[in-house]
């Protein structure tokens, strides 16, 4: 589905698809269950996702945005994905999914050794707790997933954690023929040591300098641009997503599948 802003094009998204005013001031994702971005060895990409992507006409610079999201079920995620090389497949849009499962099999004519890279990074939620993870599939031997640091959950006004709600801003940015994976809080948190909120002490002190480096490293993929311009200009997607992995499938024709909603502002892509 084509959006008004230029480039732009929405993805696993149902009929009823309300378009933003402002890409890249605001906009909201719905995920339903049985949705992901994932490979395993040797099959074909899996993304069924709801994404709104950017095609990029010009080599891949940066791009950064803020995701919020209310996490309930296990690997619960939203954030930002990058495709290089390949397409996500445009024929799963923009049907409501329900209860179809992912497919984990190659789907026909596809070949593993000619896929594309993709990465992904942003709110993941973890055996009930928040972190900021990334995953990134760079060959046919499958996704490398990996999580950087266990997030703070804020704090009701009477003292105790909210649900497993929080905000991210991530990064993707090209140095070379990398890739580099950044990750900050947002204002109102980046005063608080995500590890000291789950004990006793709830704040610490913090310099000038701390304030100044708050874009935390979460990984540098080596070769992510490498081997060709089809990695560098053209052929570049870049955008946000959001996802339930968890399977659903209905037993009685009442059952409705229950997702969730991502937000994302201030987006940014260069």
């Amino acid at each position: 589905m084509e959006l008004a802003c230029e480039d732009f094009v929405a993805v696993n998204v149902p009929a009823t698809f309300e378009q933003p005013d402002d890409v890249q001031e605001y906009f909201s994702l719905q995920a339903p269950p049985n949705t992901s971005i994932w490979r395993k060895p040797s099959a074909s990409d899996d993304t069924t996702a709801p994404m709104i992507l950017k095609r990029l006409s010009r080599s891949f610079v940066l791009a950064e945005v803020t995701v919020s999201a209310s996490l309930q079920e296990e690997f619960d995620q939203a954030g930002i994905v990058i495709f290089a090389g390949s397409l996500p497949d445009p024929t799963l849009s923009p049907l409501p999914i329900t209860s179809r499962r992912p497919s984990r099999r190659p789907r026909r004519g596809s070949d593993a050794r000619s896929m594309g890279r993709w990465a992904k990074a942003g709110l993941e939620l973890i055996e009930g707790e928040l972190h900021a993870a990334s995953v990134v599939a760079i060959s046919p031997c499958g996704a490398d997933w990996t999580s950087s640091a266990r997030l703070p959950l804020p704090l009701t006004p009477f003292g105790t954690y909210a649900s497993a709600s929080q905000s991210l801003r991530v990064k993707l940015e090209r140095i070379g023929e990398s890739l580099w994976i950044w990750y900050k809080l947002p204002e109102h948190l980046s005063s608080l040591d995500p590890q000291s909120l789950y004990s006793d002490q709830h704040t610490r002190r913090r310099n000038p300098e701390d304030v100044a480096s708050d874009w935390k490293k979460m990984r540098e993929v080596m070769g992510f641009f490498a081997g060709g311009l089809e990695y560098q200009k053209g052929n570049i997607w870049v955008g946000c997503y959001a996802s339930r992995p968890l399977e659903f499938e209905p037993r009685h024709s009442w059952d409705a599948p229950n997702g969730f909603m991502a937000e994302f502002e201030e987006l940014d892509i260069l």
